[in-house]
């Protein structure tokens, strides 16, 4: 009996907890209390919620240039870093250009020609072509004489006329149509020694309506420097026109005369000087200072020679090979009222070899 009402009682705690739990009601998280404006909190922030750790990416990095390309970037020359010292701008100006020489030509005379300030592009352009003719410049006055004539790309331009490839190149991306026929031209002037072919070339860049300038240039330059050989291309000329042409522009710089240089003093052509192995130096008769008193063509009748203009005079010496020549001399010592001593000399082809 004792057992049962045990048993009760235990079954009706139980009954009465299982009540209390369906008629409690859920539990609410705590609200803080509010905290006075501006107080800052001392409690520690609750922790972030655990996030799911993302499964590891398969797609491949991004690869790091290869050598090669830093070796490009490096190597790409920096912008001149401003400076309004105009001597260290210049300075900047040689270093940069002297670096660009020993790289693309194209690019170094592409780079020069963005430079507007002119001491500035002079500067650059002198600076490529003593870099790329190692220092063997013609002499200041030419070219000073050929910047005069054509302007400073052209003038510049024909200091690299021993290099054909490099003189093209400037003359195609610096000059304009005159400085660019004075470049080819000087450049082919300088090709006729090794490779005549090659520097007549040449002509079949310039316009056609120049071209006959062109040559006679061509021609006249290479009489200069070797007569023989021009003479011998021009005689194998097949055409008669162009052979003419060809001998007219080398008897212009190497005429057929004696081969005395003329000047004018107290009205009377004077020698100057003798060019070596020519007629007047040959016949031993003839001597700086001497003074032409009068001249005469063969066996002719003599010309009084003063108050003869030089050019005049010049072409009474001139003639055709093989025929004499004779002049009326007073030496530069002569006493007053000396007679004039009559000298003869065989007219020849003046040759130049240089």
């Amino acid at each position: 009996m004792k057992a049962k009402v045990t048993l009760a009682l235990i079954l009706l705690g139980a009954a009465v907890m299982a009540i209390l739990a369906i008629l409690r009601p859920p539990s609410q998280p705590a609200i803080p209390e509010p905290q006075p404006p501006g107080a800052a909190s001392l409690s520690k922030p609750p922790d972030p919620p655990p996030q799911a750790i993302p499964a590891p990416s398969l797609a491949p990095r991004p690869l790091a240039p290869p050598a090669t390309e830093t070796a490009i970037i490096r190597s790409a020359p920096e912008e001149l870093a401003p400076s309004t010292n105009k001597l260290e701008r210049l300075t900047q100006i040689r270093e940069s250009f002297r670096a660009l020489a020993a790289g693309d030509p194209t690019a170094a005379l592409r780079a020069a020609k963005q430079i507007t300030d002119d001491t500035e592009r002079e500067t650059a352009l002198l600076t490529l072509v003593t870099e790329w003719t190692h220092g063997e410049l013609r002499p200041s006055r030419d070219r000073a004489r050929a910047i005069a004539a054509y302007g400073l790309e052209a003038g510049l331009g024909m200091e690299l006329a021993k290099t054909p490839n490099l003189a093209l190149l400037w003359a195609n991306e610096l000059t304009d149509p005159p400085g660019r026929a004075a470049v080819l031209q000087g450049t082919a002037i300088a090709l006729l020694g090794s490779d005549p072919a090659a520097a007549f070339a040449l002509s079949d860049q310039i316009p056609q309506a120049d071209r006959p300038k062109f040559f006679e240039a061509l021609i006249s330059g290479w009489a200069e420097k070797d007569t023989d050989a021009a003479l011998q291309w021009a005689n194998e000329l097949p055409d008669p026109a162009q052979q003419a042409a060809a001998l007219d522009a080398i008897h212009s710089v190497a005429p057929v005369g004696i081969g005395a240089a003329l000047g004018i003093k107290d009205g009377y052509p004077v020698i100057n000087q003798l060019l070596p192995g020519t007629p007047a130096e040959l016949s031993g008769q003839l001597h700086p200072g001497d003074r032409i008193v009068a001249l005469a063509q063969g066996y002719n009748s003599f010309v009084d020679a003063h108050s003869v203009a030089l050019p005049d005079i010049v072409q009474m010496i001139r003639g055709s090979p093989g025929t004499l020549l004779q002049l009326q001399i007073l030496p530069a010592d002569a006493p007053p009222n000396s007679q004039p001593r009559t000298v003869a000399i065989i007219r020849d082809q003046l040759k130049f070899k240089r």
